[in-house]
């Protein structure tokens, strides 16, 4: 989301903090809007991308 390639506590605010607006860099699935949906692609992929 940050282009940091990792999925981390960045992204996880930028959800947050954009939730229930239509932030295109915080739309992970890309449906207008940023929601639960979207909160929970970033939880399921988190510390993905973070050389683990």
């Amino acid at each position: 989301m940050n282009g940091d390639g990792c999925v981390d506590d960045a992204d996880l605010l930028q959800v947050l903090f954009n939730f229930g607006g239509n932030d295109a860099a915080s739309d992970v699935n890309g449906d207008g809007v940023v929601d639960d949906a979207d909160l929970l692609i970033v939880l399921f992929n988190f510390s993905s991308g973070c050389g683990n």
